[in-house]
């Protein structure tokens, strides 16, 4: 019976958007994570200096050091295409020490130098507590106090001028001065009726359609986002995985409570490649979806 009522609380929070019971404290989070070899227990100097960037750059990964080195690696050339100088931050949160990241680490800090911050989990959180990554994420971007950030998983690819276009198609929809993400991934079958919320989509501005709705591949948002989410994710239920093919919880949440309070759109065509890796947080919804949106004849 106490999981039940506390399942309906949870939704109401998440329907509200404000927690209804104490959130662990932030330590909580920082405690979850080292650096360099020394665990944390408040958050890390890295992230206490430089003051607020224009562009956070939030990167998660699991034992995939090689693609996510490719994916760090095509950064500096996206930013660059920009043709505009940004005070940029990259945190990259590695969950758990399975594989070599040894020499993604160095590639890391060698790209960006002090902007960097690499933290890694003490043990593996995985799908039950990606919620908790996304915490301490939020928590650093209240540190930092970015004008925009971009998050990023570590299987994706993308062209050199993705960053470019990603501005242009977000500033093409300034009219509406409630929009808060821009989705960086399509593919063939996206649901055109929203996913955890009914929205029938629309097209919007060239290269973006109104949906409400966004997943966790990639996606672009202002510093709004964070304020209106207060900078907090809600605790997610154990009883969600009781079904395998659930996955995370994390963006139905944020899409939750974004709606109606916020626009979300997404990018049409896509800015971001996804698919040639097998998931390694939730295989069984991706044996029944792929994912894959690569141009034909990539794979």
């Amino acid at each position: 019976m106490l999981g039940v009522v506390g399942d309906w609380i949870r939704k109401l929070e998440v329907r509200l958007n404000r927690p209804l019971r104490p959130l662990p404290p932030a330590q909580a989070f920082w405690s979850l994570y080292q650096e360099d070899g020394r665990a944390l227990a408040s958050p890390p100097a890295s992230l206490q200096e430089g003051g607020p960037c224009d562009l956070l750059i939030a990167v998660t990964t699991y034992n995939r050091a090689a693609s996510v080195g490719r994916v760090l690696a095509a950064l500096p050339e996206a930013l660059a295409a920009l043709g505009r100088p940004l005070r940029v931050r990259l945190v990259v949160l590695q969950d758990g020490a399975e594989g070599d990241y040894g020499a993604t680490r160095e590639l890391a800090r060698g790209l960006f130098g002090d902007r960097v911050t690499w933290l890694t989990a003490r043990e593996r959180l995985g799908k039950k507590g990606y919620w908790k990554a996304y915490q301490t994420l939020f928590l650093a971007a209240r540190l930092l106090r970015p004008a925009y950030a971009l998050f990023l998983q570590d299987d994706l690819e993308f062209e050199p001028g993705f960053l470019r276009e990603c501005f242009r198609r977000w500033d093409a929809l300034a009219k509406d001065h409630r929009r808060r993400v821009l989705y960086l991934f399509a593919s063939a079958d996206d649901e055109p009726e929203g996913r955890w919320v009914r929205f029938r989509r629309r097209e919007a501005e060239d290269g973006a359609r109104l949906t409400k709705w966004f997943d966790l591949q990639g996606y672009f948002v202002d510093g709004a986002f964070f304020e209106l989410l207060g900078y907090r994710m809600f605790p997610i239920s154990e009883r969600r995985w009781r079904t395998a093919h659930y996955s995370s919880g994390v963006g139905e949440q944020l899409t939750r409570r974004l709606f109606p309070r916020a626009s979300v759109y997404q990018a049409h065509p896509s800015l971001v490649y996804h698919g040639a890796h097998r998931s390694e947080m939730n295989p069984e919804a991706r044996a029944a979806r792929s994912l894959d949106n690569r141009p034909s004849g990539s794979g």
